[in-house]
């Protein structure tokens, strides 16, 4: 895996099926329209898709593997941005997950605000609100306590004409990562989709260093961060 965290630019926007091992995949983003990785996690009997993107090939997509696995859908959604739910209205599922903030948009499914565990069989699931300085109320999604799926959760806000990170925020989310026990992070929008932990935690400390005494946010400034 490479650890330099950059923007996915899909030339082509027609979303495919990418494969993480055999019980886990994903459909890839677009640009046009802005559509965020759409992530399939196979249990025993559902399978489980964290966000439903925007790009209308995903519905086709999902509705066809469900078929062809015999599964009906569970979603959870990350946040309210339309590039992350804007499919819902033409998916066919059986249960939906999300936080509060992001309840306001679609007014129907589950609330979650504390941690929700999976039966075992299910991929081993925990769904839990991720701390985000880019959308309150973020979810997140991890699987078999290897993977965990944010989302956008770790990418700035926008405060007029800046691009910034909540300080306490970033910390929030270090803290929160050194305790987990997956090994890899998944991050939407971004080449490669997933990526090592630590190299993550590394991305974060990076710019937490960066934060001025009594400041509360972080100028994220327009370059990339490197992890190491």
């Amino acid at each position: 895996m490479q650890d330099k965290i950059q923007l996915n630019s899909d030339k082509n926007n027609i979303p495919m099926w990418r494969n993480i091992t055999d019980k886990i995949s994903y459909i890839t983003p677009t640009m046009q329209p802005l559509s965020a990785n759409v992530c399939v996690i196979e249990g025993k009997d559902y399978l489980w898709v964290y966000d439903v993107g925007k790009n209308s090939f995903v519905s086709d997509m999902l509705s066809k593997i469900s078929q062809e696995k015999g599964k009906d859908i569970k979603i959870v959604l990350s946040h309210f941005h339309p590039d992350h739910i804007a499919n819902l209205q033409y998916i066919k599922w059986s249960k939906l997950y999300q936080g509060k903030n992001t309840y306001k948009y679609t007014h129907i499914g589950e609330v979650v605000e504390e941690e929700i565990r999976i039966d075992k069989s299910e991929a081993n699931l925990s769904i839990f609100p991720m701390p985000s300085s880019h959308a309150k109320g973020s979810l997140a999604l991890m699987a078999d306590e290897t993977y965990c799926l944010l989302g956008d959760a770790l990418y700035p806000a926008h405060k007029g004409d800046k691009t910034v990170y909540n300080a306490g925020m970033v910390k929030q989310q270090i803290d929160l990562l050194n305790k987990i026990p997956a090994s890899y992070i998944l991050l939407s929008h971004r080449e490669p989709f997933v990526q090592k932990k630590q190299a993550v935690i590394a991305w974060l400390c990076e710019i937490y260093s960066k934060r001025e005494k009594n400041q509360p946010w972080i100028d994220a400034g327009n370059g990339e961060f490197t992890t190491t």
